[in-house]
């Protein structure tokens, strides 16, 4: 097998590149990532190829949630999660995956299930798959965090 110069440069160029020198090869452009409310530490959220919304876990409203029960901070990180979904053109009506933590399942499960099964509503239109477990939070008064995969039409 012989190959010329030009041949072996450009393999070295792609192996330096990795992937995006693949997509440039077969003629196409690296995915279009788009990322919303983005902080030093992660992004709420990032659209892929305009088709798929990852959401990073959201939790209820800081300020109050020394005097928030399970109820009120699952309200409220819905409601945060509606936002975000609604800013990339998406509903909760085209949710993929959810993945629910709770600090307490046993004394929190109920709660939340009730408030989780009233807003993706009776039919199942908005049901995706989800993931429900028990949790050492991040801040220790926190009862709940949502994660939510949801295509974009």
């Amino acid at each position: 097998m012989n190959l010329d110069l030009k041949s072996i440069l450009a393999g070295v160029g792609c192996a330096a590149l990795g992937g995006a020198c693949a997509l440039m090869i077969r003629g196409r452009t690296a995915p279009a990532i788009q990322r919303w409310g983005v902080t030093d530490r992660a992004a709420a959220a990032v659209q892929y190829e305009g088709k798929t919304l990852y959401l990073s876990g959201q939790v209820g409203d800081i300020p109050t949630l020394a005097t928030s029960d399970v109820t009120a901070q699952t309200r409220q990180t819905l409601a945060k999660i509606d936002k975000l979904l609604a800013a990339a053109g998406t509903s909760r009506e085209h949710i993929l995956s959810a993945q629910i933590w709770l600090k307490d399942i046993e004394a929190d499960f109920k709660a939340m299930n009730v408030v989780w099964n009233d807003w993706v509503g009776k039919a199942g239109e908005s049901k995706g798959v989800r993931a429900c477990v028990e949790s050492k939070m991040a801040r220790e008064t926190l009862l709940v965090e949502i994660k939510v995969v949801a295509a974009v039409p």
